[in-house]
């Protein structure tokens, strides 16, 4: 596939040295893709800390797991901190970008409590 400015991948470096120019992979070691490219069109791209990133890419990450009983969402989520969401609707893909962000600083009663409003569509 070819890529054009402005398009988002999601790759590896392979090279990353203050005095060489960057070099990124988009296949793992065995040579194929295994997600990595360039990815969907449309979705929201935004930023987020990475204290929420690694939480985020636990292996049994409560926040996912909780986000994954009100819409179903593609999510891509990137160790610099930069999180790319796609969700059936613009709406439903607000509202999950809304929630990670907020979530960063709740505890998991708050989390559960603002969860169960919106899946009630109180919000």
């Amino acid at each position: 596939m070819e890529q054009r400015v402005g398009d988002l991948v999601f790759c590896q470096f392979i090279i990353a040295n203050k005095d060489m120019e960057p070099e990124l992979v988009c296949m793992d070691s065995s040579g194929r893709a295994n997600g990595l490219g360039v990815f969907g069109a449309g979705g929201f791209l935004f930023k987020v800390s990475v204290g929420l990133v690694r939480r985020l890419l636990a292996p049994q990450s409560d926040i996912i797991k909780d986000l994954e009983k009100l819409f179903p969402f593609e999510l891509v989520v990137g160790m610099n901190g930069r999180v790319w969401v796609k969700a059936a609707s613009v709406q439903q893909t607000l509202v999950i970008a809304n929630l990670l962000e907020s979530s960063e600083n709740m505890t998991a009663q708050q989390r559960h409590a603002l969860f169960r409003r919106v899946a009630q569509g109180a919000l």
